[in-house]
């Protein structure tokens, strides 16, 4: 019988070699992906049209966020000038205005009404304390009326009609 005695060179006669060159393979098949990933990513990241894109967004979301506190603080404001529009408001007929001041948010005290002239411009001021126990506020409303030259301030005349407070100014013909 004959032996048959093959060398066997290479890898096959060392598997822990084999596995050794497989592992470092694969983990600079890793480190490659790896670098390949970041190379991308931070190209992207500085990139000055991408970078110009992010803030475009981010200034967006500012104007947005702004628009939005804006108009919630401009709600309040509008309805403080509609409440003010129903407690002071001013009518106008052939001979005379009439500026009627509703006295019931002013707890119903033509006293809380202040009226000042000056040249041809008539302040109208009103002033009422709300709330309940301790916790009390105080409630001002002020309207500005500007008049021609028809009108002469020095002959307007006030007087109280049930909840109301009236300002009567004569139109001179």
């Amino acid at each position: 019988m004959e032996e048959n005695h093959e060398h066997k060179y290479g890898l096959e006669r060392h598997p822990i070699m084999k596995y050794f060159l497989l592992g470092l393979l694969a983990l600079i098949g890793a480190f490659l992906a790896f670098y390949v990933v970041t190379d991308w990513y931070f190209k992207a990241m500085l990139n000055p049209v991408n970078q110009m894109k992010r803030m475009d967004k981010v200034i967006e979301k500012r104007d947005r966020e702004m628009e939005k506190a804006f108009k919630k603080a401009f709600q309040g404001t509008e309805r403080l000038q509609e409440r003010a529009n129903h407690v002071i408001r001013l009518e106008q007929s052939d001979n005379e205005y009439k500026v009627l001041v509703d006295l019931v948010p002013l707890n119903d005290n033509e006293k809380n009404v202040s009226v000042k002239t000056n040249g041809n411009i008539l302040t109208v001021k009103a002033v009422g304390l709300h709330g309940f126990g301790d916790r009390k506020s105080l409630v001002e409303f002020t309207q500005s009326y500007m008049f021609g030259d028809d009108v002469d301030l020095a002959k307007l005349t006030k007087e109280r009609k049930d909840e109301m407070y009236i300002i009567t100014i004569p139109i001179n013909e």
